[in-house]
């Protein structure tokens, strides 16, 4: 069980609180002492008891536990997706290679491993996988899903792609009305601006813009609503670029202003990524 009882005494000590206090209703003070001295294992719901008793999240006591690292998936799904944003084809290639290396290690990583090699044929790259493939595997797990979890909105979202239009569509909705259940939920939770960028660059690959603008304008929504500011950019480019195809423009639109403005405030890498992002779609 890892080091848990260390983490928790640690957690405790740095807190000022007894054993006794803690353990207290939860379990007897020896068994937290001998939890606490890796001699012990108490089942599940004691532990998080403990944790809501020292108000530290089951996410953050896993965190302090790993030494304050990410977990291996998370580092290396945070690299390829950071690889990707920046459009980093020499890092996209060497984090896909790295992430090969634990594609046996769970189902977990295996996918990790299946949207590296999606990300390398959108990057008209060398993968191991050709798009059937990954399709073959990623369709029936998706389609199959009865009860969505967190995990499963993010796999959506990660290969969302590779489904027909009217599926991706099906999909987006069923995904969006489960998804109300973990509004409240304290991990991070842009799955459902991610997925209205998604479906709304789907749209347009498929040459309908003006369904596209409807999913932009979604994303858009949610970005405003969770206050995130880069989220919200991205949706009102692609609006932007929308409108503009559509109508000539003699003057500058107030997304441009801002866009200079934040060069001028020292964002330039941002904006040439947001920028680059937008045209390459």
């Amino acid at each position: 069980m890892s080091q848990y009882g260390q983490t928790i005494k640690s957690i405790r000590e740095s807190r000022g609180i007894s054993q006794a206090t803690l353990c207290k209703g939860i379990m007897s003070r020896s068994n937290l002492s001998r939890f606490e001295h890796q001699l012990y294992i108490p089942s599940f719901d004691k532990v998080v008891n403990l944790l809501e008793r020292l108000n530290v999240t089951v996410d953050e006591f896993m965190y302090i536990d790993r030494h304050f690292l990410p977990s291996r998936y998370e580092y290396f799904y945070r690299k390829l997706i950071r690889a990707e944003n920046y459009k980093n084809k020499e890092e996209l290639s060497i984090t896909a290679k790295q992430i090969a290396e634990y594609k046996q290690e769970s189902t977990e990583f295996y996918e990790l491993f299946l949207l590296s090699q999606l990300s390398l044929l959108e990057s008209n790259l060398p993968a191991e996988l050709t798009m059937t493939d990954i399709s073959e595997y990623m369709r029936p797990k998706l389609f199959e899903l009865e009860n969505w979890l967190f995990y499963d909105f993010r796999r959506l979202n990660n290969f969302i792609q590779i489904f027909q239009l009217d599926e991706a569509l099906f999909l987006y909705d069923r995904a969006i009305t489960e998804f109300s259940k973990y509004e409240a939920f304290s991990k991070e939770n842009n799955i459902s601006i991610h997925l209205s960028l998604n479906v709304g660059q789907l749209l347009l690959a498929h040459h309908q813009p003006e369904k596209a603008v409807i999913y932009f304008k979604k994303a858009k929504q949610y970005a405003r609503q969770q206050n995130k500011l880069f989220q919200e950019l991205v949706s009102d480019l692609f609006i932007e670029k929308i409108i503009s195809r559509n109508k000539e423009q003699n003057t500058k639109d107030s997304l441009t202003v801002l866009m200079e403005e934040l060069i001028r405030q020292g964002y330039k890498t941002t904006v040439d990524s947001l920028i680059s992002y937008i045209e390459e779609k």
